[in-house]
C-alpha cells in the first residue's frame, strides 16, 4: 500500500497514532505500508475514514480520492476527520441509540444557535 505512508504524513498522524485508531500495533502499519502484509476489510473502511479517501485510492486502485462530499447538505465542502470519527462513532450504536444521538444532537444544535 504505497499511499498509506503518504496520507499518513500528510495528516500529521504518526505510525503509533493511527495503529492506536485501528486498535492494532505500529509494527503492523509499518507492515502495510511496506507491502509485506494488508490491511483487513475492516481496517481499509476505517484508514479510507480516517485518512478521507477512497478505499480505491488508497490501494492504488484508483486515482480519484474520493473525497466524502456534502453536497446532498447544500455544501461542496469534504467531511474534516472530527466529522469523520463521529460517523464512524454513530454507524456502531445500534439503531435505538442513533435516534437517541440524534434528538441529543439536535438538542446541542440549538443550545448552540443561542450562544452569542
Amino acid at each position: 500500500m504505497e499511499r498509506l505512508k503518504e496520507l499518513r504524513t500528510e495528516k500529521g498522524l504518526t505510525q503509533r497514532e493511527l495503529a492506536s485508531v485501528l486498535n492494532v500495533s505500529s509494527n503492523c502499519i509499518c507492515e502495510w505500508e511496506k507491502g509485506r502484509s494488508e490491511p483487513s476489510i475492516e481496517s481499509l473502511k476505517i484508514l479510507a475514514s480516517r485518512l478521507e479517501c477512497s478505499i480505491d485510492y488508497l490501494i492504488g486502485f484508483s486515482d480519484d480520492m474520493g473525497n466524502v462530499s456534502m453536497e446532498r447538505y447544500g455544501s461542496n465542502q469534504s467531511l474534516n476527520s472530527q466529522e469523520i470519527e463521529l460517523l464512524h462513532a454513530i454507524r456502531k450504536l445500534s439503531n435505538s441509540l442513533q435516534e437517541r444521538a440524534k434528538i441529543y444532537i439536535k438538542k446541542l444544535s440549538e443550545l448552540n444557535d443561542l450562544e452569542i
